[in-house]
């Protein structure tokens, strides 16, 4: 069983799973977290402390503003815009300063690396 970590908001403290998060997206001084069943969080931390509250549970940064379980991956759109695709066909922007790093962070995660 996975620890539920607590997310705290302005009128309540949730207690979520990390692993039923998709995606955290940052407007500067808020972050929103997206979860499996469609519910939306909205803290007032910045990414950089959601991530760091998130550690360890398999989640990358693929841009400055998104944070994205790793888990729930399908797809790297390697068309002109880098992008990452998850189960639910959300895209998640793929920097250009970071396309290197994510690329090879998701082929050490693949056990099997040959292409067809």
């Amino acid at each position: 069983m996975t620890k539920r970590i607590p997310i705290n908001t302005k009128n309540s403290v949730f207690f979520i799973d990390p692993t039923d998060i998709l995606y955290c997206q940052s407007d500067n001084t808020t972050t929103t977290l997206f979860l499996q069943n469609g519910e939306t969080i909205v803290v007032s931390k910045g990414i950089k402390l959601v991530q760091k509250m998130l550690e360890g549970n398999n989640f990358l940064r693929p841009h400055q503003s998104y944070l994205v379980n790793r888990n729930h991956i399908i797809l790297i759109d390697k068309t002109p815009d880098y992008c990452l695709i998850l189960k639910n066909q959300i895209k998640i922007p793929i920097s250009t300063r970071k396309r290197k790093e994510i690329m090879e962070i998701i082929k050490s995660s693949v056990i099997n690396t040959n292409s067809f």
